[in-house]
């Protein structure tokens, strides 16, 4: 009972995301204005996010590196 309950259910969710409706919308030149406005804050938050963390996310990735350099010069050295 309950899969067939669970089924139909995700039949009906597909057939409203799929079922064409009419959509009335206007985007005004401030809309376009304004994503671009995201867009641009959003790089700059990130670029910002990144310079503050930096040495975190050098660490993070790069001891692996750093690691097996020392482990293969210690072999060579050996």
């Amino acid at each position: 009972m309950f899969k067939k309950a669970l089924s139909l259910s995700a039949i009906l969710t597909i057939v409203c995301f799929l079922a064409p409706l009419p959509v009335y919308a206007y985007l005004d030149p401030g809309s376009g204005s304004y994503l671009i406005q995201i867009i641009v804050a959003s790089l700059a938050g990130f670029g910002y996010l990144v310079r503050a963390n930096w040495k975190q996310i050098k660490t993070r990735f790069f001891k692996k590196a750093k690691n097996e350099a020392e482990r293969e010069k210690n072999k060579s050295a050996s």
